[in-house]
């Protein structure tokens, strides 16, 4: 029988599986609830829902090492709230006022109490 080549960890840890082909089972999941709203990396994820759900902890943008992670950016839960400071006529920085212009220019996306 031949030797077996190694397998090159880099290949391995930069590859992306679904969880059905996964050879850890369900039960040693780790998992962890996105709240996708809230997250200031759910720009750039892939496993964002528009609803709470649970996601494996190895494709959360929040445990990735910091080499793979994005820069986090604002959460959509706090540009709502500034955009509800902005509809009450409360006094903005100048930048948060271009941010809003730009991300929320008809107000909040959910209206918030």
């Amino acid at each position: 029988m031949p030797p077996r080549r190694p397998v090159l960890r880099t290949r391995v840890l930069g590859s992306r599986r679904p969880p059905s082909h996964s050879s850890v089972r369900p039960l040693h999941r780790e998992i962890t609830i996105c709240y996708a709203y809230l997250c200031g990396y759910a720009y750039a994820c892939a496993e964002k829902s528009a609803r709470p759900a649970q996601v494996m902890r190895s494709r959360c943008m929040r445990y990735l090492p910091d080499s793979l992670r994005v820069p986090p950016a604002v959460s959509d839960f706090a540009l709502d709230i500034l955009a509800c400071h902005r509809e009450k006529g409360e006094t903005l920085s100048a930048a948060t006022g271009t941010i809003l212009d730009e991300m929320r220019p008809d107000g909040p996306l959910r209206r918030l109490r």
